[in-house]
């Protein structure tokens, strides 16, 4: 990766998802006008999780049942119970 790729920051979405039999669909998408800095994508999930509620994306009442999928496009939050996804950190458009 190159430097300029290293220093783009990446759009956090806000999710509204169904749920369908093999999973779930995402029905839409917000962009929550808040950014992730790419560099930061290979931290732990839990360096992530803590930078989201540093700015505000989780409350402290996710720590615990908040989980990360990356589906090669998006980091995506989601709630640990049931796989719902709640957030993503779109980084695929920024290689």
């Amino acid at each position: 990766m190159t430097g300029e790729q290293l220093t783009k920051e990446c759009r956090i979405l806000s999710i509204d998802a169904w749920r369908e039999p093999y999973g779930w669909n995402w029905n839409n998408w917000f962009d929550t006008g808040e950014t992730f800095p790419r560099i930061n994508l290979d931290d732990s999930n839990r360096k992530i999780l803590a930078r989201l509620r540093n700015i505000g994306i989780l409350s402290d009442q996710s720590k615990g049942i908040a989980s990360i999928d990356d589906d090669g496009y998006n980091i995506v939050i989601c709630q640990r119970s049931n796989g719902k996804p709640v957030f993503a950190i779109e980084y695929g458009n920024t290689i």
